[in-house]
């Protein structure tokens, strides 16, 4: 386990951010906390983003194209549909690029490390 600084970009919704981040690094996992204190996990090697926070739990499941919701307070999962579209890694790059099915929106999302 070591601590390394990522570069983030993502386009979300049609909202581009590019931000830098001190992440923890285990093997395929990087773990980080951004700006909304929003806790993030990327497991490399499954193709799964987590992003916490006190309401919610977001599990994007790339390899299954399903997003898993868990609201906190009412102690529910909701599912929604995606389409994976692209999923890369390299020795210092994770890449993915997703259509939300029901807005039909892609989303992009890159973390260099």
């Amino acid at each position: 386990m070591k601590e390394i600084k990522i570069k983030v970009y993502s386009k979300l919704d049609n909202i581009e951010e590019n931000n830098e981040f001190l992440a923890i690094k285990n093997d395929n996992v990087i773990k980080y906390i951004d700006f909304s204190n929003n806790k993030f996990t990327v497991n490399i090697e499954k193709n799964i983003i987590e992003k916490e926070n006190t309401d919610y739990l977001f599990t994007l499941k790339f390899n299954d194209n399903i997003i898993e919701i868990y609201a906190k307070k009412l102690d529910k999962i909701f599912y929604k549909e995606i389409k994976t579209l692209m999923c890369s890694s390299s020795k210092k790059r994770y890449f993915v690029k997703y259509l939300l099915i029901d807005e039909n929106i892609i989303n992009e999302y890159y973390v260099n490390f």
